[in-house]
């Protein structure tokens, strides 16, 4: 990132490299700084980049995210990744990934969520208990 960037910023929530603070504390900087940005794209998890959305509706600056949804098919017939834009249907697979933040339904976003998780809890169980089996029989590990 710094090879591509003229300025990087960095903040973990721990302080555990370079500075102690969250993304939104540094962003808030930067726009009341330099009055003259255009544009914020936000890149991580749904509730980071919620709360980028909250604070740059503040300042009436436009911000793209990047849905990181599940995604199953790549098609949009699953439905996995269906988002709520503008009181419009959307997949981010197909019609996505990146969308205008201030229009996403992140309260649909936060519920779709979690909708998998069982599911994901039962994939890691599984994958820990083959990952964990070395047996070397080639039975595949503990199926």
């Amino acid at each position: 990132m710094r090879a591509a960037s003229s300025e990087l910023l960095v903040t973990t929530d721990d302080g555990s490299y370079v500075r102690k603070g969250f993304v939104t504390d540094v962003l808030k900087e930067v726009i009341e700084d330099k009055k003259d940005i255009a544009l914020c794209i936000a890149i991580g998890p749904w509730p980071m980049m919620r709360a980028v959305c909250n604070l740059t509706r503040d300042y009436n600056l436009k911000t793209i995210v990047s849905l990181n949804s599940i995604m199953v098919d790549g098609t949009g017939m699953c439905g996995c990744c269906r988002v709520s834009v503008g009181g419009v249907t959307k997949f981010a697979c197909v019609d996505g990934p990146e969308f205008d933040g201030h229009e996403v339904d992140w309260a649909e976003m936060a519920r779709r969520s979690v909708i998998y998780k069982p599911e994901e809890q039962k994939a890691m169980e599984r994958y820990t208990a083959k990952a964990a089996h070395k047996c070397g029989c080639g039975c595949g590990g503990g199926k």
